[in-house]
């Protein structure tokens, strides 16, 4: 048999080539690499956009996404995880969407590797995708969690992020391998706070809201 890592491939998801340890900026360090080889305007526009969405959001300023600047006045999303699709419609509804995530401490996520392409439509990505939970946060996930820890949340994900032609948001499609998930508890000293995360991603945002 052909050992994984020496298949001919440039698929990340293929070779799972996974940092051990959850790093909040590795995933938009690496949109940063794929904007610095991105020609076409339009693209570079779109991933500007998207880079500081997803820095905005990780960050917890959730009142920040749904401007004018970065989104259309009535965005729709939908994500469909284990078996249930959340339908979000409006500027009221995402927003609370976003607000009620940083408000319940679980915005600190990413991706531990990811596939991503921007064409004129948009973005579109496959990640192994990680996100801090507490425990109580697993009630229904059919995992024994300890309450008083918090878990390292893995699974499959596969994001489409919709662009208007100026390059503002339009919509999220989301849709989670229900089958892949898996737990990993934290000792409290790798535990990434959403203070944590806001102090570490900080000089990335700036770059991103200057750029």
């Amino acid at each position: 048999m052909v050992p994984p890592l020496s298949l001919p491939t440039q698929d990340a998801m293929t070779l799972m080539d996974i940092p051990p340890k959850f790093d909040v900026t590795h995933w938009p360090l690496g949109v940063e690499k794929y904007l610095e080889q991105t020609e076409k305007p339009l693209h570079r526009a779109i991933l500007k956009n998207y880079l500081r969405h997803l820095l905005l959001e990780v960050s917890g300023y959730w009142d920040q996404i749904i401007v004018p600047e970065l989104t259309i006045d009535e965005p729709m999303y939908r994500v469909g995880d284990r078996g249930t699709t959340l339908v979000l419609n409006g500027k009221e509804e995402v927003e609370n969407f976003y607000r009620e995530t940083y408000e319940s401490r679980i915005n600190v996520m990413g991706a531990r590797t990811m596939n991503m392409c921007v064409e004129d439509f948009g973005v579109t990505t496959e990640a192994y995708w990680a996100h801090v939970v507490p425990g109580t946060y697993l009630h229904d996930h059919d995992v024994d969690a300890d309450p008083d820890a918090h878990y390292l949340m893995n699974y499959h994900i596969f994001q489409m992020f919709a662009y208007t032609e100026d390059a503002k948001l339009i919509g999220e499609r989301i849709y989670v391998d229900a089958a892949s998930y898996t737990y990993e508890k934290l000792t409290p000293a790798d535990v990434v706070t959403p203070e944590q995360a806001r102090i570490e991603l900080a000089p990335l945002l700036d770059r991103a809201t200057l750029d």
